[in-house]
């Protein structure tokens, strides 16, 4: 797709239907959010859910892991063959390229920037204010969103068990000995349900705290994740298997 003047005349709509695309914009950085906490096989449920065309067929082919270039020339030969204009042809290439973005491990804050920019630059602030808000409507945003997700890697599902068996002081303890970004590395690959249970366990500044370093975190190798989640695993082992006090009287 090529985007020059002729495409610019071509995808041109009022600023309601600007608006109206914003919210498709926030939708595909949510996705990009959670691909890169939990991988692109969290997406599965997305992509059966999702009613949007041309959405639901670009997630179906990233989640089957065909090539990047492939999944861009089949999204771009059903928006050249639909012959679409105005906001139709805009929001169908905001899907490819966030998909694309998404798929090639853009960092969520990219992957905003890059579709923000199809809505120009007297749309961004309206976007910052109406979407970008943070606090505990992004963060009750995203529990929402992981709740039935499951873990995505082995050792994150050995975590996921441990988690859910901790009673709340074990919980409080595990998070008094691990500090913020090696827990935030760690719940990347872990289920929605353990997720949830942790968040919960936190002030509500400790949550956002926690929130604000999964979105900021770079792409982690498997390697580093399984050696984090790893160390995580063996103090909350060793939690557990301490002896409870008892009370002599």
């Amino acid at each position: 797709m090529k985007y020059d003047w002729r495409f610019s005349r071509k995808s041109k709509c009022s600023d309601r239907e600007k608006h109206q695309s914003m919210e498709l914009v926030a939708d595909l950085v949510k996705l990009s959010k959670l691909a890169r906490r939990n991988g692109l096989l969290s997406l599965i449920q997305v992509a059966e859910q999702n009613p949007n065309f041309l959405l639901n067929k670009g997630l179906q082919l990233v989640v089957d892991g065909v090539n990047p270039q492939v999944v861009r020339n089949i999204m771009e030969n059903y928006i050249i063959s639909g012959d679409y204009e105005g906001a139709e042809l805009l929001q169908r290439c905001i899907i490819m390229e966030g998909l694309s973005a998404i798929q090639q491990g853009f960092h969520p804050k990219v992957t905003k920037e890059l579709l923000l920019s199809f809505l120009g630059e007297d749309n961004y602030e309206t976007y910052q204010k109406k979407y970008d808000g943070g606090g505990r409507g992004s963060l009750k945003s995203y529990l929402q969103e992981i709740e039935d997700i499951p873990a995505s890697s082995p050792k994150g599902s050995e975590l996921d068990q441990l988690i859910l068996e901790c009673d709340s002081e074990a919980i409080a303890q595990l998070l008094m000995e691990i500090n913020t970004r090696d827990l935030a590395k760690s719940i990347q690959g872990m289920g929605g349900k353990a997720q949830i249970k942790i968040f919960d366990s936190l002030s509500q500044k400790a949550a956002d705290g926690l929130k604000d370093t999964l979105d900021e975190l770079d792409d982690i190798e498997e390697a580093e994740l399984a050696n984090v989640q790893q160390s995580l695993i063996d103090t909350l082992t060793d939690i557990l298997e301490q002896p409870s006090e008892t009370t002599f009287n």
